[in-house]
């Protein structure tokens, strides 16, 4: 009877470790800052959410609790990639401000009367 008990919970919890999967999937894109492949990631679980029973059973509540905690550290890679996007663009702006101070005069003859 026990190994009927555990097929029963093997088999709750295996949609579950699929979310825990895919969502772990969507952690290693953001942190590598692969930001498109990120997004159908992100398309591919939330469509396989829905699919998932609502709410979920006892025995796969930890998982559930443990995707939701990746998915925190996805958002919080998402808002780390904004911060380095930022601040990239704001140097590519102050170099071209610079670059505008250096560039050659309007009026570029060269005087060969001395």
């Amino acid at each position: 009877m026990g190994t009927d008990r555990e097929r029963l919970i093997a088999a709750e919890q295996a949609p579950f470790r699929t979310l825990v999967r895919l969502v772990e999937r969507e952690l290693e894109l953001a942190s590598h800052g692969l930001l498109e492949e990120l997004q159908e990631a992100v398309e591919r679980t939330g469509a396989y959410m829905e699919t998932l029973p609502q709410p979920a059973p006892d025995s796969a509540v930890a998982l559930a609790l443990r995707a939701d905690a990746i998915r925190g550290r996805v958002a919080i890679e998402l808002e780390r990639s904004k911060e380095r996007i930022s601040v990239a663009r704001a140097a590519l702006r102050r170099g071209r401000r610079i670059a505008r101070k250096y560039a050659a005069p309007a009026d570029s003859r060269i005087s060969t009367s001395a």
